[in-house]
């Protein structure tokens, strides 16, 4: 089973659209079974796929009890294999609770990740854990970065998104200490225009920076933020547009990593 994080600072790079769409191409392109983790106090991943946060059943709810019996935190999606654990507004209380009183288990991630990989011994649960963080170091973030095996960092061509990539992947290799399976997967560049400021940073983040970079990239679509709109991913909303063919091309690209592939930088 592969745990992945998607993470970055910044708002607005694609974080929610990159994990449902690279999600949902695994779970109907691949026939992986997917489960989601809805990192982000707005819940904007749980709104993607349509689910209402349920008492008991959200992210928050797992930081605060720990794992235990997983599948009561688990609300399947209307998309064959893929599976949700929602949140919602409440997540940003359980973050300052973490703060004052230390309240949250951030183990608890891990912990379902561990439980699950025990169960997939027996019969397959769940292939994959694509984990939608905030743009933050919150106490769900770090409860993902604890968990996961990889980061993809989504990320604009643009100075604000750009400039800090060194510290924040610094912050990914401190994990290290905790997390021993971390890595860097890669930066995955969204939104690309090809302006030649775009074009400029490009090649710098692939010949000169000295991170990995994602051969791949999603071009800016309007389809996008009116798939948001009809609660569906670009693969069934807009099969034709051009993000919808770049994040399938991205997918084939991460699925071949696993095979021993290797991202550019």
């Amino acid at each position: 089973m592969r745990t992945i994080a998607v993470l970055n600072l910044k708002g607005g790079v694609g974080k929610t659209v990159t994990t449902a769409n690279v999600g949902h191409i695994l779970a109907a392109s691949y026939g992986k079974k997917v489960l989601l983790i809805d990192g982000d106090s707005q819940g904007n991943l749980s709104q993607y796929f349509g689910v209402k946060p349920e008492e008991g059943t959200t992210t928050v709810d797992l930081l605060e009890n720990g794992a235990g019996y997983y599948p009561d935190f688990v609300t399947a999606t209307d998309i064959p294999s893929i599976d949700i654990i929602p949140a919602d507004m409440t997540l940003m209380d359980a973050d300052v609770d973490a703060i004052k009183d230390g309240r949250c288990k951030l183990q608890a991630i891990t912990d379902l990740r561990d439980a699950i990989e025990a169960d997939n011994a027996q019969e397959r649960v769940y292939d994959y854990i694509l984990i939608d963080c905030p743009p933050a170091f919150s106490a769900a973030s770090t409860a993902a970065l604890m968990a996961a095996d990889e980061v993809i960092i989504p990320i604009r061509l643009d100075a604000f998104s750009t400039e800090g990539m060194g510290r924040l992947t610094a912050q990914i290799r401190n994990m290290q200490r905790i997390n021993e399976r971390i890595k860097l997967g890669g930066l995955l560049v969204t939104q690309y225009t090809r302006t030649p400021e775009e074009q400029d940073t490009l090649a710098f983040l692939r010949n000169g920076s000295g991170l990995p970079v994602y051969k791949r990239i999603i071009r800016y679509s309007k389809r996008v933020g009116a798939s948001t709109f009809a609660r569906q991913p670009l693969a069934d909303f807009s099969p034709g547009s051009s993000a919808a063919r770049d994040y399938k091309r991205f997918v084939d690209e991460l699925v071949s990593l696993e095979n021993g592939g290797k991202v550019d930088g």
